[in-house]
């Protein structure tokens, strides 16, 4: 049974591993840090190699595009972890004043630093109406970690571990030894191959030998790959690693 401590150490070592492969389709990102109480609402996408920030002001409110000897000019910064960097300046839909009103756009191009498509960004900015501005602002933005559990069977302990994954913001998909394939390996940000910690297969010698196989069997892959209990040491044999962290 995964306690409290492997299950946080679980979490803790997908989001280190975790770089994103390359999407088609703008991807949503999560948005953390806003007050909910500010006069704006946001939201961002990652879209290619642009970071598009996406905000709505209430009525009377504004953000400053620039310096203009008022408010804190709206930012976007990459933080460590990220797998881009900034290929060019913010690019701010603004007034003559160097104001943002209403609804807009914020597009940070941007470009590759890392083989993945991991995205951690701040943004920062002050917002102001025609009597006072609010103290500054900051918000986190990232993306949402593919994580693939690979399970010896599916049942009770794939679903407990799968459902605590998906709580942490992960998005998750269960398969078994014996069903995953190449390309759902390298589609993932994270391949966790997962059993338990000891062999509760010793003596039933048709099933471990078949536990075994298939843990031999294992695609090579290029994603960051975690693997636990006794499956995990074959699955590490077969893949020929010769170096590997060990687990609480």
């Amino acid at each position: 049974m995964l306690g409290g401590m492997r299950h946080a150490l679980l979490v803790a070592a997908v989001l280190t591993a975790a770089l994103l492969p390359a999407q088609q389709a703008p991807a949503p990102l999560q948005v953390t840090g806003l007050d909910q109480a500010a006069p704006l609402k946001m939201t961002a996408t990652l879209d290619g190699l642009q970071l598009k920030v996406h905000v709505a002001l209430d009525a009377g409110w504004h953000l400053y595009g620039r310096d203009t000897g008022g408010g804190q000019p709206v930012r976007v910064d990459l933080e460590p972890g990220s797998a881009f960097a900034a290929a060019g300046p913010l690019q701010v839909p603004m007034d003559a004043k160097g104001e943002i009103n209403g609804k807009a756009e914020l597009v940070l191009p941007l470009r590759r630093t890392g083989p993945h498509q991991s995205l951690l960004a701040r943004c920062s900015f002050v917002t102001c109406d025609a009597l006072q501005c609010l103290p500054p602002m900051a918000v986190e933005l990232c993306n949402q970690p593919n994580v693939l559990l690979v399970a010896v069977e599916r049942g009770a302990r794939a679903d407990r571990i799968a459902a605590f994954l998906t709580s942490r913001g992960l998005h998750t998909t269960t398969t078994t030894y014996e069903e995953v394939q190449p390309a759902d390996c390298d589609a993932s940000d994270v391949v966790i191959a997962d059993s338990p910690t000891f062999n509760h297969l010793e003596g039933r010698k048709g099933q471990r030998s078949a536990a075994d196989a298939a843990a031999r069997k294992f695609p090579l892959t290029s994603a960051p790959l975690i693997c636990v209990g006794f499956l995990g040491t074959e699955l590490l044999k077969a893949q020929k690693v010769s170096m590997a962290s060990g687990y609480v």
